[in-house]
């Protein structure tokens, strides 16, 4: 029995040991993780800490930087008065430090155009009649008044008396109104503008105004109300008119080149014409000539003589070029004999219906060519005499330029058409032959038996 208690109470005693630590244990990993919870909140608290004064660091930079570039801002700006202060001083202490030759410089261009102004002056009242005393010029209110009543008069219209040269070629004296640069003459029978041309002379214009434009001239002339018809051209309307010349004398203008332009447009122009007669006239090609031939000698229900009678028929009817091939397939048996005398025949004809056709494209192509070598010419001539009298006149420079441009007109006038005669002619050959060429391959398969056809 002691031995059993003994071993009893080892077995007991030992299991409260090891329950006790497992317990202490347990104990130590609780106290553990409760030691690990307890830092990540230390830590957590920590960073949201830094966070905050982070970001209070950030606005006081965020603060002291704006501070700083607006008083960065405030210095360059006085930086700048400062310097264009200093700019100033400098100049005006270089003006202080000018020379004497300086000086005079100044005082003789001061001179100058106090000269000039009085001139000027001067010249006004001499042409106003406003000069008081020899070479002197008073300026005071009474003359500036009668300046100022002499321009009025001149703003006010008023109808003078001037001798001018009439339609007929007679100087008469009529009542001319003058508006600025615009005359217009009136007299009893006739009233139109004026045009001043040569010496200056006042011209009148004739064919402008009609019977309601007179009555009415004459009812502003009486009375000083109505209506004025006037070109606003200022006359270049009547110039353009002046200039714009036939079509012989536009011709003329171009020159000596204007004469080949004008026989190759001659020349091209005739073959066109010839050409075109010629295509035009040529007999018709019949349709489904050759399956009808081939037909016919195939054909088992017609007599060799009544097959010889539409034989002959169809050659009756065939004219031209469609004779001639259906001929040489007759008389010639199927070999490369026919072929050749085909093929012959077929060059031969196409020769002959293109025969001047490229006098038409050549033309076409030396026209413009003519054209351009009369423009080189007229420009030469232009430069020579603007070596010679100079640039002053644009007119007459112009003048030169577009009479020599006369020639490449006239050129691409002759070419154009002939360029487009030349393709519809050569397009018409062209398709003639063709038809042509499919009629003497087909005909040159067909064997015939009665060789005496056609003969």
């Amino acid at each position: 029995m002691r031995v059993n208690v003994s071993f009893t109470a080892i077995f007991y005693i030992t299991k409260n040991v090891i329950v006790f630590i497992c317990l202490l244990t347990t104990a130590f990993n609780i106290h553990a993780a409760n030691s690990d919870v307890a830092n990540q909140k230390t830590i957590i608290e920590r960073i949201i800490k830094s966070k905050a004064e982070l970001n209070v660091i950030e606005k006081d930079i965020t603060t002291q930087n704006s501070q700083l570039s607006k008083k960065l801002n405030e210095r360059q700006a006085s930086i700048k008065a400062l310097r264009e202060q200093a700019s100033g001083l400098q100049r005006l202490a270089d003006e202080r430090l000018l020379s004497l030759d300086k000086l005079q410089e100044r005082i003789k261009q001061w001179s100058s155009q106090s000269q000039y102004q009085h001139q000027l002056l001067s010249s006004y009242a001499e042409s106003s009649n406003l000069l008081a005393t020899e070479n002197q010029v008073e300026i005071n209110v009474d003359i500036a008044e009668l300046a100022y009543q002499h321009l009025l008069l001149k703003l006010s219209p008023q109808w003078q008396e001037q001798d001018v040269i009439s339609a007929n070629g007679n100087i008469d004296t009529l009542s001319v109104l003058r508006l600025g640069p615009i005359e217009i003459a009136l007299d009893t029978d006739q009233a139109g503008p004026i045009s001043r041309e040569i010496n200056n002379e006042a011209r009148l214009v004739p064919g402008i105004y009609d019977d309601e434009a007179m009555q009415s001239l004459k009812s502003l002339k009486t009375t000083g109300s109505g209506e004025i018809i006037f070109d606003p051209t200022l006359g270049n309307a009547n110039k353009l008119l002046k200039q714009d010349k036939g079509l012989l004398s536009h011709i003329e203008a171009g020159g000596v080149w204007a004469l080949p332009i004008l026989f190759f447009a001659a020349l091209s122009f005739i073959v066109s014409f010839l050409k075109a007669v010629q295509l035009l006239r040529l007999p018709r090609i019949i349709p489904l000539l050759a399956e009808k031939v081939a037909a016919l000698e195939i054909a088992t229900h017609l007599s060799p003589n009544e097959r010889q009678q539409q034989l002959s028929a169809y050659v009756a009817l065939c004219q031209g070029a469609q004779n001639k091939l259906l001929q040489i397939s007759i008389e010639t048996p199927v070999s490369q004999q026919r072929d050749d005398y085909l093929v012959a025949y077929l060059l031969e004809y196409k020769h002959r219906i293109e025969k001047y056709l490229g006098v038409i494209a050549t033309s076409a192509a030396i026209a413009p060519l003519l054209g351009l070598l009369g423009t080189v010419s007229g420009m030469i001539s232009t430069f020579k005499m603007m070596k010679i009298f100079g640039t002053g006149d644009a007119s007459t420079v112009s003048g030169g330029i577009s009479e020599a441009l006369i020639t490449t007109e006239l050129g691409l006038i002759v070419a154009i058409p002939s360029l487009i005669l030349s393709a519809l002619l050569s397009r018409k050959v062209k398709s003639y032959h063709a038809q042509l060429e499919t009629l003497a391959i087909k005909l040159s398969k067909i064997e015939f038996d009665n060789r005496e056809v056609g003969r």
